[in-house]
């Protein structure tokens, strides 16, 4: 299936999952890790890195089959450089990005999503892939759009 259309059916399905009662950020950041991994089997790592401090990221709710780092400083890393450049960014081969930090041994590329709320930074959305350029401004674009549900 196209990955317009399986993004399609995850915005779908979350408006459905979030409409008619009020849960919390870090339940919707649960749903939303949990959508996008079922829908997306291929992927590594699907979740959330919270916003402890200023300078300091902390895992929050994710899907893997690995154990991720559980803290990232701002300073290093792509999810540190998406949260401290407030910018999503694509990683095509994870082997070329200086300072990058390794999980696992299958991660070949990357993505993450700076998540805001009223401007603020809370924390940044991490994907990792089996695949070299795995990740484009599709998934940016979509990615986008799913962490909005967490303002």
């Amino acid at each position: 299936m196209d990955k317009v259309l399986i993004y399609e059916k995850v915005i779908n399905d979350l408006s459905h999952y979030f409409q008619g009662y009020a849960i919390d950020r870090t339940a919707k950041m649960s749903i939303i890790a949990s959508t996008l991994s079922n829908k997306f089997p291929d992927w590594i790592f699907c979740g959330f890195y919270r916003a402890v401090d200023e300078k300091l990221l902390e895992i929050g709710p994710y899907q893997s089959s690995i154990v991720p780092c559980a803290q990232i400083k701002f300073s290093n890393g792509v999810c540190g450089m998406s949260a401290r450049r407030r910018k999503s960014i694509i990683v095509d081969n994870v082997n070329n990005f200086d300072g990058y930090i390794s999980c696992d041994d299958q991660t070949i590329s990357e993505i993450v999503i700076p998540v805001f709320s009223k401007d603020k930074l809370i924390g940044v959305l991490d994907i990792d892939g089996r695949l070299e350029s795995q990740f484009d401004l599709t998934d940016k674009k979509y990615l986008e759009k799913i962490v909005g549900y967490l303002k």
